[in-house]
């Protein structure tokens, strides 16, 4: 019965501990997981303004070459990353004129700007992250342009480990133009397998290590300030909650090593 008292009051403390190390935990590095316009590079500035250390990932627009002028097209932005560890990504995409919108269950938001950008970092598919979108055709015949920016992201909680890519698609919209020119697939859809044992829990970035800012992400999860996607490898049980015997597991993989 005293051993067992024990170690909840280690549990207690190592909460408390970890709790104290999260006030630390530096917010400006989490303000943007909702993704940010004005960084497409439509107007110079990209995602490389703020992230940086990883890989550059590649990135495209799938979509018509040519539409009919006033015509709603459905396109396509994707990003590929090179590396695994960059295991998400979030976007940003502008035009020239034409009305951008975004359809459902894509993660995605129009801002006020005409832009459009993620929700939250989403997680790839074969080292792919893929938005679909529309784009109304201006009225007036001409080449408009759509401008991208992609963020492959190791998901750690800050801007280091992560690296971005711009690219643009020009398009034609004239009169008497085949529709659809080209047609993007449909997303592939999202299929969860069973989850194989997590060989390191708290282990946020895929790194092999724990190290004290994935204890604060992960405790941060606990206390509701982020989503468990922040984390899923403190997750153990996929309750899609952090308790305080993974919170323990994570500290004694960060003391001890990941076996």
């Amino acid at each position: 019965m005293s051993r067992r008292c024990g170690r909840l009051s280690k549990a207690a403390l190592l909460s408390l501990l970890l709790v104290a190390s999260a006030l630390l935990l530096d917010t400006r590095a989490r303000a943007n997981t909702g993704g940010i316009s004005g960084v497409s590079g439509m107007q110079g500035s990209t995602c490389s303004s703020c992230h940086s250390g990883g890989l550059t990932p590649e990135v495209r627009f799938v979509g018509p070459n040519s539409v009919a002028p006033g015509a709603m097209e459905l396109f396509r932005f994707e990003v590929q990353s090179v590396v695994p560890n960059q295991r998400r990504a979030g976007f940003n995409v502008a035009s020239s004129e034409g009305r951008l919108d975004v359809l459902p269950d894509q993660g995605e938001r129009r801002t006020q700007t005409n832009e459009l950008t993620h929700t939250a970092p989403k997680q790839n598919v074969d080292m792919v992250a893929g938005w679909d979108f529309t784009w109304t055709a201006p009225d007036t015949p001409g080449i408009y342009t759509l401008f991208g920016a992609g963020n492959s992201v190791n998901f750690n909680g800050q801007p280091t480990g992560d690296r971005s890519n711009t690219t643009t698609l020009d398009v034609e919209v004239a009169f008497d133009t085949p529709t659809p020119t080209v047609t993007p697939q449909p997303p592939t859809p999202t299929i969860t397998p069973t989850r194989a044992p997590v060989p390191c829990v708290g282990d946020c970035d895929g790194s092999g290590a724990v190290a004290v800012n994935e204890l604060v992400i992960s405790v941060n999860v606990a206390l509701g300030n982020l989503a468990i996607e922040a984390c899923t490898d403190i997750d153990v049980n996929d309750s899609d909650a952090v308790e305080i015997n993974e919170l323990i597991a994570a500290v004694n993989a960060a003391l001890a090593g990941c076996v």
